[in-house]
């Protein structure tokens, strides 16, 4: 065993603060026990501070996550290069794609020893059609096939299906790699509820409001729902979004949820409070997921998971266990899911106790953590404190 400290300086790359302190204490926590120094690049929201107080440094910095200008892409990478230059981290770590294209550009001017390469899943890119966007994604596809490429960098992947398609992006890749339980979560914080004795049960979708998430699919699933008098609350938690580049807009949200009896209670940070209250989770996601956390949580809460079977939901959930998997896209899956445990409590019941059993199973901050230290011994070639 090593003394903890004695990696040196690990930049951390991540688009946003908040992203960071919502998915990323656990990581932070690692990574300030394996290195003297973490600093954290990102853009602030205004919580930098929060995540200084986790024992790391801050450098802001805007990635333009909204933007896929090729022009601005290489400003951007040049920018990223010369602050590298500046600090020396011995390890970078670039999480989600937007990091792992820019950083990828970057590290063309400056050398850093190791890299790891930590994929959240490919997010609008990986569900692309219009031509700019599969452009994009080529692009982004090839730079992160130069990085996992190298012997001195580390794949971090949240499904198995991520892990194949770089697979066959980089085939040297080898043992390079570890496959995550999403980002971890704590079941202690978020322990099993007992279930909610509501006359009317409540479907809860805790995430983002975009369509890469299907929140538009939803919106249609539900008020065929409501036109056949089925018995269901919808309940919207979760930001709008304006970097992104599929967000609904909040004046659509609220008009829809004044026409159909939804509610949208914006962004939320008490979600274990959310499933005191809610009886089934559901996420519409037309694809490009690592492991959603929202799901992670949920399923630590009890509660049954009506998802679309993509990469990272399929992963935890399998049809007929701890949920409902329908089919990306198909509205009339959705609201059959939602119809068939909206009616069966004992159904709810059952899935919501497997669904925390399959949490307990690897996908808790504990499992996270042992991973990620694994990963960091293979990456530095020495053991290191679990």
């Amino acid at each position: 065993m090593r003394t903890p400290g004695t990696c040196g300086k690990i930049a951390l790359l991540i688009t946003e603060d908040w992203f960071a302190l919502s998915h990323f204490r656990p990581l932070i926590g690692v990574l300030t026990e394996i290195a003297q120094e973490v600093v954290v690049v990102t853009r602030s929201s205004g919580r930098l501070k929060d995540i200084e107080a986790l024992g790391v440094r801050t450098l802001e910095f805007d990635f333009r996550r909204r933007s896929n200008n090729q022009a601005l892409t290489a400003q951007l990478a040049w920018a990223l290069a010369r602050l590298l230059q500046r600090e020396r981290p011995d390890v970078v770590h670039l999480i989600a794609m937007k990091p792992i294209v820019l950083g990828g550009l970057a590290l063309g001017f400056v050398r850093v020893p190791h890299v790891v390469v930590h994929v959240t899943g490919q997010g609008l890119a990986g569900i692309a059609s219009a031509p700019l966007l599969r452009l994009y994604r080529f692009g982004m596809l090839r730079v992160l096939a130069s990085l996992v490429a190298k012997p001195s960098s580390h794949l971090l992947v949240e499904n198995p299906d991520d892990l194949a398609l770089v697979r066959k992006l980089a085939p040297n890749l080898g043992a390079r790699f570890a496959i995550l339980g999403g980002a971890g979560v704590d079941p202690v914080a978020f322990p099993a509820q007992a279930a909610p004795e509501h006359a009317v049960p409540v479907a809860a979708h805790v995430g983002r409001m975009i369509k890469s998430k299907g929140i538009d699919l939803l919106m249609q699933a539900y008020e065929r729902l409501s036109a056949e008098g089925v018995r269901l609350r919808l309940e919207l938690f979760g930001s709008s979004d304006s970097e992104n580049l599929e967000a609904v807009p909040p004046q659509e949200i609220n008009d829809w949820c004044r026409r159909s009896g939804a509610r949208w209670h914006g962004p939320v940070r008490d979600v274990a409070g959310v499933w005191k209250n809610a009886d089934i989770f559901v996420l519409a996601s037309r694809g490009g997921e690592g492991l959603p956390r929202a799901l992670l949580e949920a399923a630590a809460s009890a509660r049954p998971l009506v998802v679309s079977d993509v990469p990272g939901n399929r992963h935890f959930v399998r049809d007929g266990i701890e949920g409902l998997l329908t089919p990306p896209g198909d509205v009339a899956a959705i609201a059959a899911a939602l119809r068939r445990l909206a009616g069966d409590r004992a159904l709810r019941l059952r899935m919501g106790d497997a669904a925390r059993h399959r949490l307990l199973s690897g996908y808790t901050e504990a499992h996270v953590k042992a991973a990620l230290l694994a990963s960091y011994a293979a990456l530095l070639g020495r053991d290191v404190e679990a």
